[in-house]
């Protein structure tokens, strides 16, 4: 599994906005991946196959706000960061010494300080501080239910509200006396719910 650039392609995100770019071929390959005449034009970020920094199974990518892209690759077990304008690799971010398994969905706080992964293979959600680069546990496994940890969110007043795929529910924890506690919100929903969205009306 490799990302590949399209020809319309975000450049950074800043927000509230985002910058766009307009290419009329496949932009170039990233600095660090020319040597290899295997990656095809247009590659972002290749696939392992091709690049020992490549991707095995992506589940989700989203850009963080100084425009860097955070991957959860599942079948390696980590969250990795690239350059958003380049797709040249930082570094890994969270793996299996953090006590990660199978990430799926991520997930930044509303001020951009912490990323939150969805670790699958242990029913856990894993809070990693950007600025310190230190993961702690943030919902612990099988808390409140959680059963297949898919989309999360915030809510205007603080409570973190996530799907269990598994058990066909949403999820909804809060803080109290410092601790963080889970129950349903939804339950009994039809299907395995995948991702969640904030709407504010």
């Amino acid at each position: 599994m490799c990302l590949v650039r399209i020809p319309i392609w975000f450049r950074g995100i800043t927000a509230p906005l985002a910058k766009w770019a307009i290419q009329e071929r496949p932009l170039p390959l990233p600095p660090s991946l020319k040597e290899s005449n295997a990656i095809p034009p247009g590659t972002y970020i290749p696939s392992r196959k091709l690049s020992s920094q490549g991707l095995l199974a992506v589940r989700e990518a989203i850009f963080a706000s100084d425009g860097d892209l955070y991957v959860a690759d599942r079948d390696a077990d980590c969250v990795r960061s690239y350059e958003g304008g380049s797709g040249n690799y930082r570094r890994t971010i969270v793996s299996q010494t953090d006590q990660l398994d199978k990430p799926i969905h991520l997930l930044f706080s509303p001020d951009g300080r912490y990323l939150f992964i969805g670790s699958g293979g242990n029913d856990s959600i894993l809070k990693h501080d950007i600025a310190c680069n230190s993961t702690s546990i943030f919902v612990a496994s099988k808390s409140g239910g959680l059963n297949g940890p898919a989309g999360m969110a915030f809510s205007d007043d603080g409570c973190f509200y996530v799907a269990s795929r598994n058990s066909k529910e949403i999820l909804r924890y809060e803080d109290i006396e410092g601790a963080r506690h889970g129950k349903p919100f939804i339950k009994d929903l039809k299907d395995n719910p995948e991702f969640l969205m904030l709407v504010r009306r």
